[in-house]
């Protein structure tokens, strides 16, 4: 009785938080009427989908479908623009959950991960701009959760949805499919009778995912006898323009100074009438800045045969590294994959010493610092206008400006 409390509770806790999520994800969503940062492209890109006008985007189609069926439904204005991030940037939060307590083996573990994100504001503001990247974010994690409880069931109807979502994140982003080789570090750290599941394996983390991708492309190209061709032309101009951009641009930073929020982009910038109006895609500082003690103990543990820690660890860099040897321009919100992979790292690490007098004594603090955070930095998350001068009190660095 007293653990069907504990687990009602766990739940009663994760459905608060997604009500309030929907709160911060839908209020005032299209107050702000002009396009925010990239909907000049994005926007545009989706309406084009609608009205059968050819174009080229370097990214493949899934995103701006999606932003395309927000616009069908609830109109061509900000609130439509915006409304499916918002219900994917609550979902993630959601997700956030599933993992987390999978990895874990907690409700608590998920409870710890889905706050996380919740108060994190890179993901509130991608949440909340007619933008691509909380798509990504929400399929990389549905796809890793998925593998992740195949895993631990042996349920292939997990592993068929993992390959799914594998191709979901894919035609996003196609740097989504680095998801993939997480799921070959799963099988070996977890020593997987590959062997066993080796058909399995094949359709649904090869051909199913395969498949989905090509299958958004019909939206582009049509289905015709050029199909192909067509495919093959699309993916050398992509990787030809994203190999050969060296274009500057005042907000661009280096992978390395991701998780140090060094240089935050700010989407929406305005003077009203003495005020400040601004948005601002900056991750709550104690979220990110405890990567400096989260990845270093994911090391020393991953190091002791800890299979959980080395899991995740592998998950951050498979997404964090490959960004280094690109020479285009970079920005803060490429981090936010590995940031995702920070989220279940805190969540692990938590749920690990919630049992110990001085660890849950650490772990309110963080949250309680993490929420004050949150409501500091709000304004320029919401686009709230505010004074010069508690606009100059959350401007911590030169290079936040």
């Amino acid at each position: 009785m007293l653990k069907k409390i504990k687990l009602n509770q766990g739940w009663l806790a994760i459905l608060v938080l997604l009500i309030l999520s929907l709160v911060l994800h839908f209020w005032h969503l299209g107050k702000i009427s002009e396009k925010i940062f990239d909907e000049v492209y994005f926007v545009e890109f989706a309406k084009n989908y609608l009205s059968s006008v050819s174009f080229f985007d370097i990214h493949p189609p899934l995103g701006k479908l999606i932003l395309a069926l927000g616009i069908k439904i609830f109109g061509d204005d900000p609130f439509g623009w915006r409304i499916m991030p918002a219900i994917f940037g609550s979902g993630l939060i959601f997700i956030g959950f599933l993992a987390g307590r999978e990895l874990t083996g907690k409700v608590i573990g998920g409870i710890f991960s889905s706050l996380i994100l919740f108060f994190d504001g890179l993901i509130l503001v991608y949440s909340r701009v007619g933008l691509i990247d909380i798509f990504l974010a929400f399929f990389i994690l549905l796809s890793f959760y998925s593998f992740l409880r195949f895993i631990n069931s042996r349920n292939l109807i997990y592993l068929y949805l993992a390959g799914f979502s594998l191709g979901l994140a894919a035609s996003v982003k196609y740097i989504g499919a680095l998801i993939l080789l997480i799921f070959i570090c799963v099988l070996i750290i977890k020593k997987m009778p590959i062997k066993k599941y080796f058909f399995s394996l094949i359709i649904s983390l090869i051909i199913i995912p395969s498949l989905v991708y090509i299958s958004f492309f019909l939206f582009n190209f049509g289905f015709n006898a050029s199909f192909f061709s067509q495919l093959i032309q699309w993916h050398q101009q992509s990787f030809n323009y994203n190999l050969s951009l060296s274009e500057g641009h005042p907000y661009a930073s280096k992978w390395w100074s991701w998780f140090l929020l060094l240089r935050p982009i700010w989407l929406y910038f305005k003077d009203s009438n003495g005020d400040i109006v601004g948005i601002n895609g900056l991750g709550n500082p104690l979220a990110w800045w405890s990567a400096i003690i989260i990845i270093p103990l994911l090391i020393w543990q991953s190091a002791r045969q800890k299979h959980d820690s080395l899991i995740i660890l592998s998950a951050f860099l498979i997404f964090l590294l490959p960004w280094a040897f690109f020479k285009r321009v970079l920005f803060l919100y490429h981090a936010m994959p590995s940031f995702l992979f920070l989220t279940l790292a805190g969540g692990l690490e938590f749920s690990q010493i919630w049992s110990k007098s001085w660890g849950k004594t650490l772990i309110v603090s963080f949250f309680i610092i993490m929420g004050i955070l949150f409501i500091f930095f709000l304004p320029i998350w919401l686009g709230i206008p505010i004074s010069q001068k508690s606009f100059y009190q959350r401007i911590w660095f030169k290079s936040w400006i």
